[in-house]
């Protein structure tokens, strides 16, 4: 599994395309997208989520905490 932290803005077209390192491994893969605008919270009510909408999806993304937290991941911050 790969995490990847990208920074963009999304223009009128709505399409975004995503450069992938060379070692990403070729063939089937499932990517998940989190579109967090940078300028105001995340509001998941006014997208229609639940609160366990919510809870269960942190829970899924609990597994990558140590990585995301780990020494040296601020320098993605930048990206």
């Amino acid at each position: 599994m790969k995490t990847l932290t990208i920074r963009t803005t999304i223009g009128v077209n709505r399409q975004l395309t995503i450069p992938l390192p060379e070692d990403v491994q070729l063939g089937p893969a499932e990517v998940v997208v989190i579109l967090n605008p940078l300028a105001e919270q995340l509001d998941l009510k006014a997208r229609g989520w639940t609160e366990s909408d919510a809870a269960e999806t942190r829970a899924r993304l609990k597994s990558f905490e140590a990585d995301w937290e780990a020494p040296g991941m601020e320098a993605y911050d930048a990206l």
